[in-house]
């Protein structure tokens, strides 16, 4: 490996450690940040949907939901991780963005295009492929249209991503637990706190303000809450 190609990749490690934040908390709230990357949130959601016994008795045997999961886990990483995070990796090596968070407003359109893209075949691969119930299929609609809309805000308006992705996590949850008739009141209050700790992350870290960080999280809340219930 080259000198340059070293110090690119010693940057991207520093940049996720978090080594230039700044203050006491700087540090936590950047793993927090990447922790809850958008980019994570539809892996996190289908681990949770493989927790449901609503979901789980449709398989016949162990052996087939344990190959139908690594099949679900592997495309979701694909489409909704590994493919929006290969052209911020070459943005940012070519300097078109300034960090791994695409920070700056004017830097989103193309990474976020992509993602948006990405997550169209993700849940065209849901329904026609996998063919998963269609309340699952929901919630990569409303992962897809909650994108969709962070991109076009994103225009005049820094919406927070972070939080569009883990409102659309609670959302998915509420709206999966209210079809299938569960309160786990546990869970609803530690994603809750995820949520307020995820949006303080954003805000100490000046990425945004608390009302882009409040708009993401309802944006994405109310979209994938919709789509889980209706579909």
């Amino acid at each position: 490996m080259d000198t340059e190609k070293k110090d690119e990749v010693i940057d991207i490690v520093e940049e996720l450690k978090g080594t230039h934040t700044k203050g006491r908390w700087g540090k936590f709230y950047n793993f927090i940040s990447i922790v809850f990357m958008p980019m994570l949130i539809p892996l996190y959601m289908m681990l949770y949907l493989f927790q449901l016994d609503f979901f789980t008795a449709r398989f016949y045997s162990p052996e087939q939901l344990s190959v139908f999961k690594w099949i679900t886990i592997s495309a979701t990483a694909l489409f909704t991780l590994i493919l929006p995070t290969i052209p911020i990796l070459i943005l940012r090596k070519k300097g078109e963005v300034s960090d791994l968070f695409i920070s700056k407003r004017e830097q989103r359109l193309v990474p976020y295009l992509i993602g948006f893209l990405a997550y169209v075949f993700w849940t065209f691969f849901l329904w026609h492929t996998l063919r998963m119930p269609m309340y699952v299929v929901g919630l990569g609609v409303g992962s897809t249209i909650s994108i969709l809309l962070v991109l076009l805000i994103n225009f005049k308006w820094k919406i927070s991503a972070h939080m569009a992705g883990v409102g659309g996590f609670v959302g998915g949850v509420f709206g999966l637990c209210y079809r299938i008739g569960i309160n786990p009141v546990w869970f609803f209050i530690l994603i809750i706190f995820i949520s307020v700790l995820v949006g303080l992350a954003r805000v100490e870290l000046k990425a945004h303000t608390p009302s882009q960080v409040l708009a993401g999280f309802m944006v994405g809340f109310l979209i994938v809450l919709i789509c889980a219930v209706r579909f």
